[in-house]
C-alpha cells in the first residue's frame, strides 16, 4: 500500500515553516528530507490513513523547533528514526 503514498502530497514549502531569520530555506530542506527518510522506514503495508497521521505528528513534533536547525544530521536522523518506531507502535495498537 505504500506505493498509493503521494510524498509530494507532504512536501512542505518554506512559506509554511514560517520566520527562521534568514534560514527558513535550510529549515524547509531539513524537514523535506526527514519526511523522505521516514517514508522510507514506513512498511510496506502501511495505509495511507496512517501515513497521513504520522506525517502530521511528524509535522506537528517539528514545527517551529529550534532543533531542527540546531542539530547535527545524523542527530536529527536518530531522533526521526526513534519518532517513526514510537508512532508505528502506537498507531498500530490503538
Amino acid at each position: 500500500m505504500k506505493d498509493f503514498i503521494n510524498i509530494h502530497d507532504y512536501i512542505i514549502s518554506s512559506e509554511l515553516v514560517g520566520d527562521w531569520d534568514g534560514k527558513e530555506e535550510e529549515v524547509t530542506d531539513r524537514i523535506n528530507t526527514m519526511i523522505h527518510q521516514a517514508y522510507d522506514m514506513f512498511p510496506e503495508d502501511i495505509t495511507t490513513e496512517t501515513a497521513e497521521q504520522l506525517f502530521d505528528e511528524l509535522w506537528a513534533a517539528v514545527a517551529g523547533q529550534e532543533f531542527v536547525i540546531e542539530a547535527e544530521y545524523d542527530e536529527l536522523e536518530s531522533w526521526l528514526d526513534t519518532f517513526v518506531r514510537q508512532k508505528l507502535d502506537e498507531i498500530e495498537y490503538d
